[in-house]
Order: C-alpha cells, then sequence, then structure tokens
C-alpha cells in the first residue's frame, strides 16, 4: 500500500484484479477519469474493425427484417423473432479465487454460458493477469492487445467478441450500448462482458463500497426493459480473499445508464 497527500489517491492492490482506493469525492467522474487513466488504449486491429462494422451491419438488418438474423454475426447458432422485453443467459456466478481474478473469473463464467469449460486459473494464463489485475488492454497479450476478447475468441465460435470503448455516459453510448446488449443475449446467445471504473461517490456496483476507486471485470447475462436495465453476476460474491464480498450479491439488475457510466474511461466486449 502507498500513501500519499489527501490530493492523491490512496492505492491498495486489492480487491477483484484491480486497485480499490479511498479518495476524496469527485464531481465529475468523466474528466476526473480521463486525467488519471493509464490504460494503453490500444486502436483497434483491421479485424476487430472490420468485425466490429460486421456486427453493427447485422443489428441493422435485425431491425429492418423484423428479427431474421443474419449468418455474418452467429451463423446457426441464432434465434428468431424480434428482441423481446427482457432476455437473459444462464446464471452461473462464480466467485473469484484470489483478490485479483476478476478477469480470469469472468471469462470462465462467459465462457461456461456458451458451453465452454476453462478454468480460472486456465485463464489467468491466457489473460496475462497479474497480480494487478487483466488488463483493457496492453499488458503484452496477443493478437490484438485487449486480452478478454482474444481469449474469449480463443475458446469459442458462437460470437466474434470486440472491445467497445466508452468514454462517457452519452446519450448515444447508452444506445449503443444497450443495442449491443439485445444484438448479443438475444441474437447470438452469448453474454457481454463489462470491465467497471468505479470511482469515489460515483455510481457503484451493488455491494461495491461507494467511497472507493475500483476497478473489476464482470460479466453481463441479460436485459430488462428492452435494454434499458442490466441483468448481471459478480464474481466478488463468495470470494473469500475480499473483505466486503458479503455485502455483494451474486447476481444484481441494475439501470444500463449506470452500467454505462461504471464502464466509462475502459468499456466493454461484445
Amino acid at each position: 500500500m502507498r500513501i500519499a497527500s489527501r490530493s492523491v489517491i490512496v492505492t491498495i492492490a486489492l480487491a477483484m484484479g484491480v486497485f480499490l482506493s479511498a479518495a476524496a469525492a469527485q464531481a465529475d467522474g468523466t474528466a476526473w477519469k480521463a486525467a488519471h487513466d493509464t490504460d494503453p488504449h490500444l486502436p483497434l486491429t483491421a479485424e476487430q474493425l472490420r468485425m466490429t462494422a460486421q456486427k453493427r451491419q447485422a443489428e441493422s438488418i435485425f431491425s429492418a427484417n423484423g428479427g431474421v438474423i443474419p449468418s455474418l454475426q452467429c451463423g446457426a447458432s441464432c434465434g428468431g423473432g424480434g428482441y423481446p422485453g427482457s432476455a437473459s443467459l444462464v446464471a452461473n456466478q462464480t466467485p473469484q479465487i484470489t483478490s485479483y481474478y476478476c478477469g480470469p473469473a469472468t471469462v470462465h463464467e462467459a465462457l461456461g454460458a456458451v458451453g465452454v469449460s476453462l478454468s480460472q486459473s486456465a485463464a489467468a494464463t491466457a489473460l496475462h493477469t497479474t497480480s494487478g489485475g487483466t488488463a483493457w488492454s496492453g499488458g503484452g497479450t496477443s493478437p490484438s492487445g485487449y486480452p478478454v476478447p482474444d481469449v474469449l475468441n480463443r475458446y469459442q465460435s458462437r460470437n466474434y467478441y470486440v472491445p467497445q470503448a466508452v468514454s462517457s455516459a452519452s446519450p448515444s453510448a447508452i444506445d449503443t450500448y444497450e443495442n449491443d446488449l439485445e444484438s448479443d443475449i438475444y441474437a447470438v446467445r452469448a453474454p457481454v462482458v463489462g470491465n467497471a471504473w468505479e470511482v469515489p461517490n460515483g455510481y457503484h456496483l451493488t455491494g461495491h463500497p461507494s467511497n472507493s476507486q475500483i476497478f473489476h471485470w464482470f460479466e453481463i447475462r441479460g436485459y430488462q426493459s428492452s435494454g434499458a436495465s442490466t441483468m448481471y453476476e459478480d464474481s466478488v460474491h463468495g470470494a473469500t480473499s475480499i473483505g466486503w464480498s458479503g455485502n455483494v450479491p451474486a447476481y444484481s439488475t441494475q439501470p444500463s445508464n449506470q452500467i454505462v457510466s461504471i464502464i466509462s474511461g475502459r468499456g466493454y466486449v461484445w
């Protein structure tokens, strides 16, 4: 633990493959995150850009054709019909086995939702997870430099995962997230993965200490209210290495605008 002056965050390598910090209140979370961001935010590869464009085209075709799902998005594994008001995938929350294994636990859960078994330890190796956690981007991973989508794409073929950066919880970012959420959960039947950056006195995931800065990966398993609410599971629940895990439910539902605020500065993988 490093303790600095009152104007600097007191950072503790703790909880969820992440950094947990006690800090003064930050009125403007977006500006504060931009000023304190240390992730390299690598540019997307040509393949990621191509597949993102294809997935967005598939979303448009799906809506325009009344629920006919183009094969370029998910092939024969998809269902049919228009997006219903709510949809969800299997509930398979798993406690993370170390305080910094939120990334491996989330990948374990996400792959399990599509019928693939990968242990947290094996996921940690593939993700290049360290005691500082699992990076949004960078960290010497390959092939794209984005470890979570790289590993998800390596071990399953139902969905081609791409990272979607979120700079702020703007109306446009919220609309995009809700569309992507409905597309993955209902059309593709594959979970979304969020990368939270919670700041003091900003929105937090359910049960997380509100006066702390927390970085955390979590699996998003469903939606309600036509995407306006997000259903997710949290690997902190039952994690004995995290002192406040008893406050965190295994499964929660929060307004999607709050989720977008929570993941701003990082993003989601869909």
